[in-house]
């Protein structure tokens, strides 16, 4: 537990809650409203954690004041944003029901479960089309890429990061907590190549990059290779140096889908 509930201390989750935010700027463009939105999810992000963390140790007093500070921060950020771009609002109706889900399992101590990874990736996945949607409102027309409008590839673009998170969390479990587990290493495996397949075909297609397509054979070769590897050796890889990776490959399947 890191600095008693203040920071996340695991290097991937740095990476999902930054890249997507970024990207939606990157197909659309940059505003100032974007700096509260950053200021908005980042705080908001410490205070999901503080709070999920919190409610794990049986709501203990030592990890209230997180709650308390990252709360009140992020809705200082908050307020501002909404009275600037109200249009936004529209989105606290679908972050609502990932966020009750997770809390759920941060009660019931089932933070480290597949189900609350993913709806916490699909929470990050959707900053993506927020940040797109700002600069639409303040006037932006984005251009599409590779024949596809606008907020098609956007959309497009952010199913593809959103899977790649959604696959590090089968990765990293492959590694740690399911480490030995046989069929989960396939299920991790499989996720992987079902997605190295459709990026195949949609780089065949000359939708996205072809370069794409080969890295995300190159994740997929990584997820099996990985826990191959530790499997031989007889111990664990340290989970700071799988995050610490995963920064690098975040960094190989973003650049290379907007190519």
């Amino acid at each position: 537990m890191a600095s008693k509930g203040w920071v996340p201390n695991y290097h991937g989750a740095w990476a999902m809650i930054i890249v997507p935010p970024f990207v939606g700027m990157i197909l659309s463009s940059f505003h100032l409203e974007h700096l509260l939105l950053l200021a908005v999810w980042w705080i908001g992000y410490f205070a999901f954690f503080s709070t999920g963390l919190w409610l794990r140790s049986r709501r203990k007093p030592r990890y209230r004041r997180p709650v308390i500070v990252y709360g009140a921060l992020t809705a200082l950020a908050g307020l501002p944003l909404a009275l600037l771009v109200p249009e936004l609002l529209i989105w606290i109706p679908v972050f609502a029901p990932l966020v009750l889900i997770t809390l759920h399992q941060s009660i019931n101590r089932r933070d480290r479960s597949l189900l609350n990874d993913t709806v916490t990736v699909l929470a990050a996945g959707l900053l993506t089309p927020v940040a797109f949607h700002l600069a639409t409102v303040l006037g932006t027309v984005p251009a599409g890429r590779h024949g596809w409008e606008a907020w098609d590839w956007m959309w497009l673009a952010a199913a593809s990061i959103t899977a790649y998170f959604i696959g590090t969390a089968f990765y990293v479990k492959t590694n740690i907590r399911e480490r030995g587990n046989e069929g989960f290493f396939w299920l991790a495996v499989g996720y992987h190549a079902v997605f190295a397949v459709a990026a195949t075909v949609l780089a065949a297609m000359g939708v996205v990059p072809i370069l794409h397509a080969i890295v995300w054979w190159a994740v997929t070769a990584r997820t099996w290779a990985v826990a191959t590897y530790s499997r031989r050796i007889g111990r664990r890889i340290s989970a700071k140096a799988i995050g610490m990776w995963e920064v690098v490959t975040t960094i190989a399947v973003t650049g290379s889908l907007l190519l």
